[in-house]
């Protein structure tokens, strides 16, 4: 007979993200991963809150063009797809790509004159399949 194992410990198993939010790419991923982010402050993690409250200080600290807010709005808030925002806009794809890359390279600016470097985000396995239902 074969053996098995089974891992009892799968619901509590934790992992973290870091996002380094001086660049362009970390801002992208925190604005894509906010909602999971958002969803910890009402269990307690406040390190999640002051995540979440630098994040949206940032985006109105950067001076983004309204096409820009727009766009991240679309994008990252209603979680469109590019194409879907495009069209919604009145815009092509690439010119919502382009305006959502501009927009997180302003915040980056942000974060990195208020000396932003990496920040760590601890995610039950759980939690994060339990958001993406």
């Amino acid at each position: 007979m074969g053996t098995g194992s089974i891992d009892i410990e799968a619901k509590s198993r934790k992992y973290t993200q870091s996002y380094a939010l001086n660049t362009a790419k970390g801002v992208a991923a925190l604005l894509r991963d906010r909602h999971r982010i958002s969803e910890r402050r009402f269990r307690g993690d406040t390190a999640a809150s002051d995540i979440i409250i630098d994040l949206h200080s940032a985006i109105e600290t950067a001076g983004l063009t309204e096409r820009q807010a727009e766009s991240v709005a679309w994008v990252y808030a209603r979680d469109l797809t590019l194409e879907s925002a495009g069209e919604i806009m009145g815009v092509t794809k690439q010119a919502v790509k382009d305006a959502v890359s501009i927009a997180s390279e302003k915040i980056a600016t942000v974060f990195q004159r208020w000396n932003y470097g990496e920040v760590t985000v601890e995610v039950n396995e759980q939690e994060a399949q339990d958001d993406e239902e």
